[in-house]
């Protein structure tokens, strides 16, 4: 018999069998659904914000729209199921967690995790994941990047269907891979605690190589997002209310109240949602978001996905846990945040360490907030669809992040002093139309929310301000300060060379390396020239930032300043005087333009 491609891979896939007798459902606590009604649906952020004083203690949480939220599912257009291809990559689920904890397993085992490759030939697993990460944060090298097929959206939904069947298969005689895969799900079908105890099974007590394929972070905007957009302003969108809704994972990085609202897709690919395409078992591996972001997860079409969370505030002694069960991890500590390890559950709650369980189907958003280490497989075919957002109260996590990545000489994705002065510098105009002109609009009074001396965004600028300032007074003398351009790091991010921290605020250079620079802890670092010829670029002087401060705390004389020298804002009274009245708004009257 001659068999295809795929065939060929399936073939080696479904030689293990579920084994019922040995399963290993953990048994742990559910993180809380919510629903909102339509009207709380109405305003994304809004309602994140609501819900997290009891959410946030689980570090993951289901929310299920409204039932009359039904928005269309463009992947499932016929020009993109059956035509776009993506790359799979292959995730052999039992090794990162069996072979990594047990120190190897025997050479029959070794030999028989070889697989058929569409060549025929063989090749070995790879001996573990190496410090080469692509900017997903996937293993570029050894077991957890490998590139498998292409599919398409149609060929992979088939090829998950047929691995499921045929791994929960009842009978012993159903071998024909030609036999249609309808026939096979008419037998019988596993139920999802079925699955969740054969899949911990699978990692906690192996026996034979179980080999998954998933299609993981393609890009929304080369592959495709399921949500429609809106690509040029002359075209008239066909689902207005969804095009445009904060639940549209296009958006929810923009809206009002995000900060990621002010970082740039030139700069960070951040903030683009991400496709995920998974079968039975393919899994996500312990994790946690870049910069701590909060993360949205939307599930358009298939089985459920089962989701483990640790919460934020259980996050050391987390990863305590995973370098103790993973010892090589201690040589390279920053592959403690990739996707390169896997814990059962009953392994964490064995070093007390909650865990927490949630099940999302098609039509549910998963929220996972910042800091937590999060996990999870799927029960079948699936396509869900992930995005980034920032509201006010990550800015703390944010700040602690970008300075740990700093003492690990690791890259950061976003800006996050570009994000601060930029909120900083919105909230001043919403102070500014709210004191002087009285404008009570829903956006202006989400920022006095976050404005004044107990102001998440004032304490947080603030706070940023104080360590600046520390800096360039130990480091830097005025002669050898200057002004940074606007546009310094407009389409191109700035790093330190030498840890890689942001340069939006501040950067030293020197003349023998015009394009290189480096933060001001490593100032002596940046090259051997002598430290007369350093010399620093300052975006904003210290007594700017602090009437700045001083503006988001609520001092008008100070809105009134920087508003006028930073945002080129000045006031016109045209008020009669039958309207002048302190006491009550003159909307319409005090006009804000802007200098020519």
């Amino acid at each position: 018999m001659i068999f295809s491609n795929h065939q060929l891979i399936l073939l080696e896939q479904v030689s293990a069998r579920w084994r019922p007798e040995e399963t290993c459902m953990p048994i742990l606590e559910e993180a809380p659904a919510f629903h909102p009604t339509e009207e709380e649906f109405k305003d994304t952020l809004k309602y994140v914000e609501s819900i997290r004083q009891q959410a946030e203690q689980y570090g993951i949480c289901r929310i299920i729209p409204p039932p009359s939220w039904q928005p269309p599912c463009l992947i499932k257009e016929k020009n993109t199921w059956e035509r776009s291809k993506f790359t799979s990559r292959v995730q052999r689920i039992q090794k990162l967690y069996s072979e990594r904890k047990q120190g190897g397993m025997d050479e029959k085992m070794n030999a028989k995790r070889k697989r058929i490759t569409r060549t025929g030939s063989e090749i070995g697993s790879g001996d573990g994941c190496t410090t080469d990460l692509d900017e997903t944060g996937h293993c570029t090298a050894g077991l957890e990047f490998e590139h498998g097929p292409k599919f398409t959206l149609e060929s992979f939904n088939k090829y998950a269907d047929d691995f499921k069947s045929k791994y929960f298969r009842m009978k012993d005689e159903v071998t024909d891979l030609n036999m249609n895969s309808t026939m096979f799900q008419e037998q019988w079908e596993p139920s999802v605690e079925n699955i969740e105890g054969e899949y911990w099974r699978i990692l906690e007590i192996p026996s034979e190589a179980i080999e998954v394929l998933y299609g993981a972070d393609m890009e929304t905007r080369i592959f495709g997002s399921g949500f429609p957009i809106i690509s040029n302003s002359l075209e008239t969108p066909q689902y207005p209310e969804y095009v445009e809704s904060g639940w549209n994972l296009n958006n929810t990085p923009k809206l009002p109240g995000s900060l990621l609202a002010f970082e740039s897709c030139d700069t960070s690919s951040i903030l683009l949602p991400r496709l995920q395409v998974g079968m039975c078992f393919s899994s996500l591996f312990w994790k946690i978001e870049e910069h701590r972001l909060y993360s949205l997860c939307y599930m358009h079409l298939g089985a459920p996905n089962i989701w483990y969370a640790v919460p934020g505030r259980n996050s050391f002694k987390f990863e305590a846990t995973v370098k103790k069960n993973f010892p090589e991890i201690l040589e390279h500590p920053e592959l403690v945040h990739k996707l390169v390890s896997q814990l059962s559950p009953s392994t964490l709650k064995s070093e007390g360490i909650p865990v927490y369980r949630c099940m999302q189907y098609p039509g549910e958003f998963v929220l996972v907030f910042p800091g937590a280490y999060h996990s999870g497989f799927g029960c079948g075919f699936n396509c869900s669809e992930t995005v980034h957002f920032a509201p006010f109260d990550w800015l703390p996590h944010g700040q602690n992040a970008v300075e740990l990545y700093s003492e690990k000489h690791r890259k950061t994705s976003i800006s996050h002093d570009k994000m601060l002065l930029g909120a900083a510098r919105e909230a001043v105009r919403a102070q500014w139309e709210l004191s002087l002109i009285r404008k009570n609009s829903v956006n202006n009074l989400r920022w006095k929310n976050v404005c004044g001396k107990d102001g998440i965004l004032a304490k947080a600028l603030k706070s940023r301000l104080k360590q600046e300032a520390a800096r360039r007074e130990y480091l830097c003398s005025s002669s050898k300060s200057q002004k940074m351009e606007e546009d310094f790091d407009a389409t191109l991010k700035r790093e330190c060379s030498i840890c890689l921290y942001d340069l939006h605020l501040s950067a030293t250079g020197c003349a023998c390396s015009p394009n290189t620079y480096s933060c001001l802890l490593h100032s002596k670092q940046l090259c051997s020239c002598a430290w007369s010829d350093r010399f620093f670029l300052f975006r904003h002087e210290i007594n700017e930032l602090n009437i700045l401060v001083e503006a988001l705390e609520g001092k008008l004389s100070a809105v009134y300043r920087w508003a006028r020298e930073n945002l080129g804002f000045t006031l016109h009274s045209t008020v009669s005087k039958d309207n002048v009245q302190l006491s009550r708004p003159c909307e319409g009257h005090p006009l804000l333009q802007k200098q020519p």
